[in-house]
């Protein structure tokens, strides 16, 4: 398998996995749980699951550079901090809100590529619209209340992870996946403990919480941490920002499953739109691009 197509895959699977957790979490906050009460401990056991099985299987892959660990670093803590930005937003919102105002980080991205150095596209340009229009359809904000702070916390969240996403573009190409997952994660689930002396009074997580606990950890982190980071090594930044708008799709379909929202033809025609955008990733090929200056 071609690695255009390996990466493809890896992002589409990267999306199933992430395009679970707004759900998941909204479902948890909406339970009482304080959003640092959720990602803390899922970030701990993420990184832990991955020193598990990197030390377990492939102790070689632990190892990195100094310039590979600072990247993970810088990485890590961004991402930390992005986070929670959207789960605070994610619980003055509702969920379709938070993914619309999410889902813009692929423009932003582009933007900070080209001011970085690489050439977008007329197709580039045609693929992002035709995805941020089905986005704008799909995750329509319907009765759903719409908080300023709320609002300006996704976007925050959303040029935050654009930056994130820059540096694995950027620093960490040339490190295998696994590595520079399990350190990104290492850094995140340090930020997040950081973080947690700034969580408000709350009781303990109940059986629920520690289910939202344990499958953000182990879906949303280990798992899907590993392909994303391994998808952008093989298509780079600007074909995954293009390519992740799926994941809103999924997001809304698994909001109907767990929430019980229902998808209108709105919604409909906005899918049919992300769905062309990626179905243009998959037909049309472009030359590789060169490698960005530092």
């Amino acid at each position: 398998m071609e690695n255009r197509t390996r990466g493809f895959l890896l992002i589409l699977f990267a999306s199933l996995c992430l395009s679970t957790l707004p759900a998941v979490v909204r479902f948890g906050l909406d339970r009482g749980a304080t959003p640092l009460q959720l990602l803390t401990p899922r970030m701990v056991i993420g990184a832990a699951l991955l020193w598990l099985w990197l030390g377990t299987t492939r102790p070689h892959r632990v190892r990195i550079d100094r310039a590979g660990l600072q990247a993970c670093a810088v990485a890590g803590i961004i991402n930390a901090v992005t986070l929670l930005l959207f789960y605070l937003g994610l619980r003055r919102v509702g969920a379709s809100v938070a993914i619309l105002v999410f889902s813009t980080y692929p423009a932003l991205l582009l933007l900070l590529l080209h001011l970085r150095g690489e050439s977008v596209t007329r197709r580039d340009l045609l693929r992002l619209a035709l995805a941020l229009a089905g986005v704008a359809l799909v995750a329509e904000p319907g009765a759903s209340a719409v908080d300023p702070l709320g609002i300006a916390f996704i976007v925050i969240s959303a040029g935050l992870y654009a930056v994130y996403m820059l540096i694995i573009h950027e620093r960490l190409v040339s490190y295998p996946a696994s590595t520079s997952a399990l350190w990104i994660v290492t850094f995140l689930a340090l930020g997040a403990v950081l973080l947690r002396p700034l969580a408000e009074p709350a009781p303990p997580l109940d059986l629920i919480g520690w289910g939202v606990v344990l499958w953000s950890g182990i879906i949303g982190t280990a798992i899907a941490r590993v392909a994303t980071v391994g998808g952008v090594r093989l298509l780079g930044g600007g074909q995954t920002a293009l390519l992740l708008p799926a994941e809103t799709v999924m997001t809304l379909a698994w909001a109907a499953l767990l929430l019980g929202e229902r998808i209108s033809a709105q919604q409909t025609a906005g899918a049919a739109l992300v769905l062309t955008s990626v179905l243009l990733a998959t037909v049309f090929r472009r030359r590789p691009l060169p490698p960005l200056a530092p």
